[in-house]
C-alpha cells in the first residue's frame, strides 16, 4: 500500500491507495514479472515543488480525524497528519490479480511460483467471463496452445459490461484458440 502526501500552501492531503493490482498476463508469461510494478519514486518530479510531496511505502493501521497511523515510522513518527483524506479502494481481485505482499521482490517470487504452477498444469479452469477472465483465458491459450483451458461464466454474455457485440468477437476468438 502507498500513502501519498501532498501539500498546498493552506492544507495537506493524504491519498491512501489500498491495493496493488497488476495485469493478469504477468502471472502467465515468464520473464516479465519484474515489469509489473510501477515505481512511484518520481511521481512528483514535474511538480513545481516536488519536496512538498511524498510517497510513503507503509500500511495504514488506523484512520483518525486528523492523521493516519502507519505500521512503521516515517520521518520519525508513525502518524501522518492531514487536512483532507482520499481513500482509493480500487477493486479487489483474487490472486494473482492482487498481490499478497507489499515488497516487489516477494511479489516477483510469488508471480514466478504462480507461473510454474501454470506451466505444470495440463487443464486450467477460469471462473468468470469478465475482462480479467477473458484475458486470462486468451493469454493462456496463446502462450500454451497445448493446454486445456475452460472458462465458466454465469451470464449469457461474456464481458457483459461492454457492448453486446463484444460477446461474439470474444467467442469467435475463443473458438480460434480452442478455449472451451
Amino acid at each position: 500500500m502507498y500513502v501519498i502526501r501532498g501539500y498546498s500552501p493552506s492544507s495537506s492531503l493524504i491519498i491512501l491507495n489500498l491495493l496493488t493490482l497488476l495485469e493478469p498476463r504477468f502471472s502467465i508469461v515468464s520473464n516479465h514479472e519484474h515489469k509489473a510494478f510501477i515505481p512511484y519514486s518520481a511521481a512528483f518530479a514535474a511538480s513545481p515543488e516536488p519536496s512538498r510531496h511524498s510517497v510513503i511505502k507503509a500500511r495504514a493501521i488506523s484512520l483518525q480525524p486528523d492523521y493516519v497511523l502507519l505500521d512503521r515510522d516515517w520521518q520519525g513518527s508513525k502518524k501522518v497528519p492531514f487536512d483532507y483524506l482520499v481513500i482509493t479502494t480500487g477493486t479487489r481481485l483474487q490472486p494473482p490479480g492482487t498481490m499478497e505482499h507489499d515488497e516487489k521482490a516477494l511479489s516477483v517470487d510469488y508471480l514466478r511460483s504462480y507461473q510454474q504452477q501454470v506451466k505444470r498444469a495440463s487443464k486450467i479452469v477460469i471462473v468468470g467471463g469478465g475482462a480479467v477472465g477473458v484475458q486470462m483465458a486468451t493469454d493462456l491459450k496463446e502462450v500454451y496452445p497445448e493446454k486445456d483451458v475452460t472458462l465458466i461464466h454465469s451470464r449469457d454474455r461474456l464481458m457483459q459490461l461492454y457492448h453486446p457485440k463484444m460477446d461474439k468477437v470474444i467467442r469467435d476468438r475463443f473458438d480460434e484458440l480452442g478455449v472451451k
